[in-house]
């Protein structure tokens, strides 16, 4: 961290600053390191009741390690004044607060990022509810093609199966033969 006074030297509360927010850092870097390494479910609770109180651990720590940064920069004002004059990145700025609530920016970026995101979710639904419409849609053709083929063949190959094919083929058989014939194919 550069010297925050035009003076060579860094002031005590400077060091204090810098060293804390180093702390600060390494405490961070740490808790990161912790949910990274973190084991994959292998049956025993144990394993992960450890590793979350050892999280909560290092959570307690950033907190704590926030609070001395803190607690320097609102002790030292000229220190808070000069940190107050400093530039700050536009990064920053979109994590700051913006008159009690959101920072617009950041809000509308953030509310634009879900619109896409659940634009997207609608577009995938789409494109799989039309895969579906089409499956269903040659299934049935190729049924229809099936059945057509199998009445087509049927007539070919056994005409006497087809319902009315016998009534109507042979007008000299006897009428009790057609009479039976038709009870039988009756449901």
């Amino acid at each position: 961290m550069p010297p925050l006074t035009t003076s060579k030297t860094p002031t005590e509360a400077e060091k204090n600053l810098q060293d804390k927010l180093h702390d600060l850092l390494t405490r961070l870097s740490q808790t990161m390191e912790l949910v990274k390494s973190w084991p994959e479910d292998k049956g025993s609770p144990s394993v992960h009741v450890e590793n979350a109180t050892k999280l909560i651990a290092a959570i307690r720590h950033i907190v704590t390690a926030l609070q001395k940064v803190e607690s320097i920069v609102q002790e030292n004002t000229a220190l808070r004044r000069t940190l107050q004059s400093c530039a700050i990145p536009t990064d920053l700025l979109d994590l700051l607060d913006h008159g009690g609530g959101v920072h617009p920016d950041c809000f509308s970026r953030g509310l634009l990022q879900e619109a896409l995101g659940q634009l997207a979710g609608l577009k995938r639904r789409k494109l799989a509810l039309e895969m579906l419409g089409s499956a269903v849609q040659a299934g049935l053709t190729k049924k229809k093609r099936t059945v057509e083929a199998d009445t087509v063949l049927l007539k070919r190959e056994r005409p006497e199966l087809l319902p009315g094919a016998a009534l109507d083929e042979n007008p000299a058989e006897p009428s009790s033969k057609r009479q039976r014939i038709q009870d039988t194919s009756a449901p």
